[in-house]
């Protein structure tokens, strides 16, 4: 979540506050009647499904309807990627980043909506110049009554802001919840199903998706995506020997092992089982070679430990590997080459990793 002290300000002026009211009234779209047109677009697109950054601009564009300005800024944190909150702006050529946006700060302590116009506060007034703006209006982003971003209007001249768009701009902020929430509820609807339970890691549906996506990428822009397909050698003796709780947890710590030297683009998945997966894009062949050896070797020196005994376990695991597009140019085809190097590699001695091409060329 975004948070409100990061610029420290000394509080809020009174003054810029609006109070806002439980419900709409007729009094409120008197000499706003197109700002009523804007809250019913936003009220009939709530249940549309829709990507976060659709939703954002979605907003900007309802907002304009609502109430009129010349720039326009929304800041928001994705609560299924925690980091650096999204910024969606429009008019403005530099917008700074949410730790030095006063008015953000402001409305996130108020959490109520603001207008503010130059000669109110001294750093107001700097904030304002840096967007060469006189007058702002900004009303707080809520997802389940948590405070997650800002709306933000400007105008560079003309008329202030007034009271009546402030409490426009709330109830848009209202609605605008609901499509966020519906949002954040798509999303951990697909993270749990892209996910595999037990290890954390990527489920195999995602991984197919993804590595699809990779390979005609890899086509586009004539890179090369490396493919790994990884089989832990004689696990099932784990499972006969320990019990399936043990072959958990061995799961789970070969997990770690797997992804703990990978990239950020890089995608590590259980495939079924025992058997992994990792995708590789935008890297070479000797990058493959490496990152396959590095696990092979990884593996070979861990204790893998037995829960609730003394007893530990070595392994080794099979690794079949196949490029794209010098090897196969769908992931498809990729996941057929790698599944046959695979098994090759197993029939050869395990614990070794198995270039498809290499198979080729043994004929």
């Amino acid at each position: 979540m975004v948070m409100a002290n990061q610029l420290q300000p000394q509080g809020v002026p009174p003054q810029a506050v609006i109070e806002v009211v439980s419900e709409p009234s007729a009094e409120l779209f008197a000499h706003h009647l197109h700002g009523l047109t804007g809250l019913l677009r936003m009220a009939l697109l709530s249940g549309v499904e829709m990507t976060l950054p659709t939703s954002l601009h979605l907003l900007l564009d309802v907002a304009q309807t609502v109430v009129t300005a010349d720039r326009e800024l929304v800041i928001y944190s994705n609560p299924s990627e925690p980091g650096t909150p999204m910024q969606v702006q429009r008019g403005i050529g530099a917008a700074p980043p949410p730790e030095e946006n006063l008015l953000h700060a402001w409305v996130g302590q108020s959490g109520k909506p603001l207008r503010v116009a130059a000669g109110l506060d001294a750093a107001m007034d700097l904030f304002l110049a840096r967007l060469q703006a006189r007058f702002a209006i900004t009303v707080p982003l809520f997802l389940k009554h948590d405070w997650w971003g800002s709306l933000q209007l400007f105008r560079a001249q003309g008329e202030p802001f007034d009271v009546i768009e402030g409490r426009l701009l709330w109830f848009l902020s209202l609605l605008a919840e609901n499509q966020l929430a519906r949002i954040q509820s798509m999303a951990q609807l697909a993270h749990v199903a892209y996910t595999d339970y037990l290890t954390g890691l990527r489920a195999r549906g995602y991984f197919e998706e993804a590595l699809e996506q990779e390979t005609h990428r890899a086509l586009r822009q004539s890179s090369l995506c490396g493919l790994l397909l990884i089989d832990l050698d004689d696990f099932k003796a784990v499972n006969d020997r320990h019990g399936h709780h043990a072959g958990d947890e061995v799961l789970r710590q070969f997990a770690r092992i797997l992804t703990h030297d990978l990239r950020d683009v890089d995608t590590a998945a259980r495939y079924g089982g025992d058997e992994f997966g990792v995708i590789l894009p935008d890297t070479t062949e000797t990058g493959v070679r490496l990152v396959a050896h590095r696990i092979r070797d990884a593996v070979r020196r861990h204790p893998f430990r037995i829960p609730e005994t003394d007893l530990q376990v070595q392994l080794g695991l099979s690794i079949g590997i196949a490029l794209c597009p010098s090897d196969e140019r769908s992931g498809r085809q990729l996941l057929r080459a790698a599944d046959l190097a695979l098994y090759q590699a197993k029939q050869r001695g395990k614990d070794r990793p198995l270039f498809w091409r290499e198979l080729n060329r043994a004929g």
